[in-house]
C-alpha cells in the first residue's frame, strides 16, 4: 500500500506543484474558477496561508494540497482540498484534513472550519468535524460550513 508524507510546502518548486494540483482540480476539471483559483488568502500576509502538501513517499511525486488561512484573530480556514486523480479514495484527503489540524493547533488557532461541499460532509465528519448552520453558496455551488474538534487527540 502506498504511503504518503504530508507538509509545509517549504520552497518554490513545492509551491508550484501545489498550485499545479489546484489549477488542475478546480480550474480544469471542476470548472470551479475561470483563469486561476489564487485569491488574496493565498496572497495577503495578513491571511498567513500555510500550503500543506501531500507527497508519494516512494518518489516525492505531490498528490495532492490543502491551504489553511487566518481569517480573522485565532479563526483559521482550511480550503481548496484536493487530490490529483487516482489519489481520490479518501486517504490522501484524509491525511491532508489530518496534518492541517495538527499544523492549525500549533498555531494560536482556536477556531478551524472549512467550507465543503454537500459531497464531503460525511467523509469530514468521519475525521471529527461538525456541520456549523446551514449550507450556503459559494462560487455557484452549495457549500456546508465545518468545524474541526482541535480539542481531539
Amino acid at each position: 500500500m502506498e504511503k504518503f508524507i504530508f507538509k509545509i510546502a517549504e520552497n518554490e518548486k513545492e509551491l508550484e506543484g501545489y498550485f499545479g494540483i489546484r489549477q488542475e482540480v478546480f480550474v480544469e476539471e471542476q470548472s470551479v474558477f475561470n483563469e486561476t483559483d489564487v485569491d488574496t488568502y493565498d496572497t495577503d500576509p495578513f491571511h498567513k496561508a500555510i500550503h500543506i502538501v501531500a507527497l508519494k513517499e516512494s518518489d516525492g511525486t505531490m498528490v495532492g494540497a490543502v491551504r489553511c488561512y487566518r481569517k480573522e484573530g485565532d479563526t483559521w480556514f482550511g480550503g481548496r482540498l484536493s487530490a490529483r486523480e487516482g489519489y481520490r479514495n479518501g486517504r490522501v484527503g484524509a491525511g491532508l484534513v489530518r496534518f492541517a489540524v495538527k499544523t492549525m493547533k500549533s498555531q494560536d488557532c482556536k477556531n478551524f472550519h472549512a467550507y465543503v461541499q454537500p459531497q464531503n460532509v460525511r467523509f469530514f465528519k468521519r475525521l471529527g468535524w461538525e456541520p456549523v448552520g446551514e449550507p450556503k453558496t459559494y462560487q455557484g455551488l452549495l457549500h456546508q460550513l465545518m468545524k474541526a474538534d482541535l480539542d481531539s487527540e
